[in-house]
């Protein structure tokens, strides 16, 4: 996927993924257009801003951006200086880390707005999820229509194709067994996840659900299979 640009998705014409690398490592972003002036943006990068199309932009835009754990939040203040009146949302868990980076809504008496309680307009077919077990308060976005259903993940899986060419980055990589491929690494195992078992005793219960057959990371290439419900079920029995 080529990077720092915005790319669309075949069958979901409300979503962009935008990837960019920090610090080293592939990320994405994701854009949801609501209607046309209305967009909901998760973990916007702000290498992205550039090639934000300059048709979604001006004073009648409405932007609402969402961090989907405590540790996404580094092109925030990027997007709010192009859109002052962006609107914020995380995990109530998330807060207080993004309040001591010095995240907040401009003009909000609250700062953030806890997705526990207040949600942005979203797509139809899409809904919140909140994966338990997450010391970051990570949050998931599923959309679930009558024919298939996708997962936007934050930091519980991996995905990448290949190692990286940074030499660093690589030797992380084979050191926490977080590429190539999709992964749950070391460093989701024994850092992002403060409750392995509930989370996997949750995680495994909502694959049986939604059988998802798309995933989109937040750090990796997007993954499309009819099997991607039994691949991530193997690898969280395996790793958890």
């Amino acid at each position: 996927m080529q990077k720092n640009t915005w790319i669309p998705l075949a069958d979901h014409p409300e979503l962009r993924v935008g990837q960019y690398v920090v610090p080293n490592f592939i990320s994405n972003s994701v854009a949801l257009a609501v209607d046309e002036h209305t967009h909901v943006l998760v973990s916007p990068g702000k290498q992205l801003l550039e090639s934000w199309p300059a048709t979604k932009r001006g004073d009648n835009i409405d932007l609402h951006i969402i961090m989907p754990n405590g540790f996404h939040y580094m092109g925030v203040p990027a997007w709010q200086q192009a859109f002052p009146n962006a609107k914020l949302y995380a995990s109530a868990n998330a807060i207080p880390r993004l309040r001591e980076k010095g995240i907040k809504e401009n003009g909000h008496p609250d700062g953030i707005r806890a997705l526990q309680s207040e949600q942005p307009p979203l797509p139809t077919h899409y809904d919140i999820l909140f994966p338990v077990g997450h010391r970051a308060g990570d949050i998931w976005l599923r959309k679930q229509t009558d024919t298939s259903t996708s997962w936007i993940t934050c930091d519980s899986f991996l995905n990448y194709e290949r190692y990286s060419n940074q030499p660093i980055a690589r030797f992380l990589q084979k050191k926490l067994d977080a590429a190539p491929g999709l992964k749950l690494s070391q460093v989701i195992k024994f850092y992002i996840l403060n409750d392995r078992k509930s989370f996997k005793h949750w995680a495994l219960n909502q694959l049986a659900q939604d059988q998802p057959t798309t995933l989109i990371p937040s750090h990796g290439e997007v993954l499309q299979s009819d099997t991607l419900a039994q691949a991530l079920a193997e690898l969280l029995q395996k790793r958890l």
